[in-house]
């Protein structure tokens, strides 16, 4: 099923007994950058449990190179606040927040903000930057059903008093 918040592109999959499986929200950015949100549960084999994963990625046009496990150190900043550094995996042309405690901190700052850059290391380590300009209130939106949403796929309790806000 396909929404739109504004210019944000959001996608829940169900599974075969109607469940929620799987949550994707894109946004384009500048220089043809997609910033992605996605939470799932995935079966690699059929007759194996399914394991679930959240995960904050960005996709763009060059090439990354791959980083080791560990990721890669990527800065980043919502708005004019001061840049934050994570790790971010690295795989061909995308880098990923992997950490489901880190994505959550992530979404719950860009539902507030304004704009995101993220500062994406090729395999050189030479930087590229990526903007993305976002409106508050189709964010928010966005944030809120990507965390209930979410919730529902991973089988967790959510507090439905901070959505109501």
């Amino acid at each position: 099923m396909a929404t739109w918040f504004g210019p944000w592109d959001y996608v829940l999959r169900h599974d075969d007994e109607g469940q929620p499986q799987a949550a994707f929200a894109r946004l384009r950015g500048e220089n043809g950058s997609l910033l992605w949100l996605t939470c799932q549960r995935f079966a690699s084999e059929p007759d194996q449990p399914s394991v679930p994963f959240t995960t904050v990625a960005v996709a763009q046009k060059q090439f990354l190179g791959r980083s080791d496990p560990n990721g890669r150190s990527t800065v980043y900043w919502f708005d004019d606040n001061s840049p934050e550094v994570g790790h971010w995996i690295y795989r061909d042309r995308h880098g990923q927040i992997p950490d489901p405690a880190q994505v959550r901190t992530f979404v719950d700052k860009l539902a507030e903000a304004k704009s995101l850059t993220i500062e994406l290391s090729n395999y050189r380590y030479e930087t590229q930057q990526h903007a993305f300009r976002l409106d508050p209130k189709d964010t928010s939106n966005v944030a809120d059903r990507f965390r209930k949403d979410c919730a529902a796929i991973l089988r967790e309790k959510i507090d439905d008093s901070s959505l109501a806000e």
